[in-house]
């Protein structure tokens, strides 16, 4: 069995990049709506200068200088290493499917120290489409040679995304912030990766 993990956010700390981390977790959740609308306004986009537009803004409001900020050194969760290693073990199989390119994810997992997990890191717009579309976990699943995988992410509309098409899915909820009701509701629910992955493993492959 296919688990299939969203990456920033999810696997790698986004707060870790600038101080206050307030910036780039804004940063983060901002740079995805605007792919999302303009992906649904009919134009093409990339993943990446929109984050880094979103984290000028963030320091422009905080009155903060501009910075350089290497996307690509996220850390991962204090969680995530022993939480993949445990699920390899029991059998699964892992892979990205991120909204990012995959050679600045490639980058971003091998500098976190996780990449030897993951047999396929997948770009959703490589794929031909943005999450949370259909198209992006359909074309993921294609190509990992299955029809039935877990996703886990620590976005609600990530989590949606993948329930809507058809996947098992887990939510990752490392804040306070209520998955919306009115949305369907994720398989699992759990605090990091690892309570995350305890679940999966119990519910076997």
């Amino acid at each position: 069995m296919w688990v299939i993990f969203d990456l920033n956010g999810t696997l790698l700390d986004p707060a870790a990049l600038l101080d206050p981390p307030e910036i780039p977790i804004a940063a983060l959740d901002e740079a995805n709506m605007m792919a999302m609308v303009t992906v649904l306004a009919g134009r093409e986009t990339t993943f990446k200068p929109l984050f880094e537009a979103a984290l000028r803004r963030g320091l422009e409001r905080a009155g903060r200088e501009p910075v350089d900020v290497d996307l690509g050194g996220m850390p991962a969760y204090p969680d995530v290493p022993d939480a993949l290693r445990s699920l390899r073990g029991a059998g699964f199989r892992l892979a990205v499917l991120t909204q990012s390119a995959v050679e600045p994810s490639e980058h971003a997992l091998a500098n976190a120290g996780i990449r030897e997990h993951f047999e396929h890191v997948l770009s959703a717009p490589a794929l031909g489409a943005f999450k949370p579309e259909d198209l992006a976990y359909e074309a993921a699943l294609e190509r990992l040679g299955t029809t039935e995988a877990w996703f886990v992410a620590g976005h609600w509309w990530d989590v949606a995304g993948a329930t809507f098409a058809g996947l098992k899915t887990a939510w990752v909820s490392r804040t306070d912030i209520a998955y919306p009701v009115a949305m369907p509701e994720p398989h699992l629910r759990g605090t990091d990766i690892a309570d995350v992955a305890a679940q999966i493993k119990a519910q076997g492959l």
